[in-house]
């Protein structure tokens, strides 16, 4: 049994324990795994916590682990369970928190499930030519063959839990055609527009044209002139003048659920079942959002996708009449920019 004892120091009185042990160990270990490859992550990790006095450590192959002085970080693990959390971020992944949860009386090192990392989302451009005079080709669009993975014409402005219900649709006009009096910036929530009448909550807009066309719903309009107060922040920027159309969606063509959670950024949907209408609707209550589905080339023939991520490869098709093209192509994630161009012959 422990003697305590005290002793003075510099006119103050302490408590001593001989023989009291307290140990350095491992508090919990893990490791990190990429969403693609099933592999340990290719980058070394950065470690931060929220736990006073626990060391963090990395290892090769991915491995992960915290050290302490238990007695220290878990005083009342007896009778009391703990919980802190460990943040990281690796280069070329999107950052993430690892929860760990330490149970009354738990032996250590607590052992953690594998961290699956998301790769950060690249971006597919290229050009669209006919393969007998490489003459641009415009207003073509490139997709992807397997309708389980459309690819988004703008990229996904909200979280949405694997599960969701994504609906194929199409859109049609309906009203004036409007312009922007305004410059609206990424990331602004307000337009101003040469004519707000007819527009009200739950509207659709569609702000640009053809292969830069989005779709958002509206949240309010005015008190000022021309003002629209749209329901999500601008993914792109549009200029003075770009083209503003309230549109109405179609009934659902197609039903299928996210087989893959999807982020903010994200430009590709992994869906449970096929889709193959032109636009989507991803049914999230608050954050439901509409997207026009497949890159469109412009006048030149170019054309991009952003937020290409999840996905270890994707089969390209591009059609423009009896002229196709059709390419398998696999993500290299550590080009942040991935070219592919067509040569369209029948």
């Amino acid at each position: 049994m422990s003697v305590v004892y005290k002793i003075e120091a510099d006119g103050l009185i302490y408590d001593v324990v001989d023989d009291l042990t307290i140990v350095y160990q491992a508090v919990f270990t893990g490791a990190l795994i990429d969403e693609v490859t099933n592999a340990p992550i290719v980058s070394t990790p950065v470690l931060t916590t929220d736990l006073p006095k626990l060391s963090l450590r990395t290892a090769s192959g991915a491995l992960i682990a915290g050290a302490a002085y238990v007695e220290q970080v878990f005083p009342k693990l007896v009778t009391t369970a703990y919980q802190f959390h460990v943040d990281i971020s690796a280069e070329g992944y999107r950052d993430t928190t690892l929860t760990v949860n330490v149970p009354v009386g738990s032996s250590f090192p607590v052992i953690t499930a594998p961290v699956v990392m998301r790769r950060a989302p690249v971006r597919l451009q290229g050009r669209v030519v006919k393969d007998s005079d490489r003459s641009a080709i415009a207003l073509t669009p490139v997709s992807c063959k397997s309708g389980k993975t459309p690819i988004l014409r703008d990229v996904v402005r909200s979280p949405h839990l694997g599960g969701t219900v994504v609906q194929s649709l199409s859109f049609a006009n309906n009203g004036p055609a409007r312009t922007l009096t305004v410059l609206a910036l990424s990331g602004a929530s307000r337009v101003v527009l040469d004519n707000n009448g007819g527009l009200g909550a739950g509207n659709l807009l569609a702000l640009g044209t053809s292969g830069g066309q989005q779709i958002y719903r509206v949240s309010s309009v005015g008190p000022d002139p021309g003002l629209v107060v749209l329901d999500a922040p601008l993914t792109s920027t549009f200029p003075v003048g770009a083209a503003a159309q309230r549109v109405d969606a179609s009934a659902a063509s197609g039903n299928s659920t996210l087989a893959r959670s999807s982020d903010p950024g994200d430009g590709v949907l992994v869906l449970m079942t096929a889709l193959s209408d032109v636009a989507v609707e991803i049914v999230d209550g608050a954050t439901t959002e509409y997207h026009w589905v497949n890159a469109v080339t412009d006048g030149t023939g170019y054309y991009h996708a952003d937020g290409i991520v999840g996905v270890s490869s994707l089969e390209l098709f591009c059609q423009s009449g009896a002229l196709t093209a059709d390419i398998p192509w696999m993500p290299q994630y550590d080009d942040r920019v991935n070219v592919v161009d067509f040569r369209l012959r029948p």
